[in-house]
């Protein structure tokens, strides 16, 4: 009602061109809504499906190549049973096959000899909580964890001699070729990482 008349003021026009934005608006955001619902269920099964893709696995005769650019070699570069003097211990993968970490293997040279001789292998995975063991040997000879400082015998099947690790890494069997590269022999002897 005008204040001064007493009558009533006309309705005030309503603008179409805005209702027909909100609207438009209200069902983009409507959309939005259903696309994110969409892929908060999408998100978990792709994901669930990277998980489930087959991984490579160590398998006999995969040629060893270095993990690293330590113990002299050049990561990717073939592991020749040369390069290991009495006491090292280096890391490598399977070539090909470093994109499954659990396929990292702990080579450790214990005594001399040819080819395989005087060389062990054990995973580089901790029995622990499943970290990745130091490639150097430490002060009393033994290959240890930065986790928790789990230590393990190479001399002796790698068997635990401290830290919270309840049983040792496994080993596995190696081989040299004629041209003097470490590949694998078997599969490891027992589970990888935590049980």
């Amino acid at each position: 009602m005008d204040n001064v008349t007493g009558t009533r003021s006309p309705a005030p026009e309503v603008d179409e061109h805005w209702m027909v934005n909100r609207r438009r608006a209200l069902k983009w955001l409507i959309r939005a809504g259903y696309g994110a619902f969409a892929l908060a269920f999408a998100l978990p099964a792709l994901a669930l499906r990277a998980l489930s893709q087959q991984q490579s696995e160590v398998a006999s005769g995969d040629p060893l190549v270095y993990a690293s650019n330590a113990g002299g070699g050049t990561a990717g570069q073939p592991v020749m049973a040369s390069d290991l003097a009495v006491g090292d211990g280096i890391q490598a993968f399977p070539q090909g096959k470093d994109d499954n970490q659990t396929n990292l293997i702990q080579i450790v040279r214990l005594g001399d000899g040819e080819g395989a001789e005087g060389l062990v292998a054990y995973s580089a995975i901790c029995t622990h909580l499943g970290c990745v063991v130091y490639a150097d040997l430490n002060q009393d000879g033994n290959i240890a964890c930065p986790c928790h400082n789990s230590q393990f015998d190479p001399t002796a099947e790698a068997e635990v001699t401290g830290g919270p690790a309840d049983r040792a890494l496994p080993s596995i069997e190696l081989s040299v070729t004629p041209e003097g590269i470490i590949s694998v022999a078997g599969r490891f002897s027992g589970p990888i990482g935590p049980s």
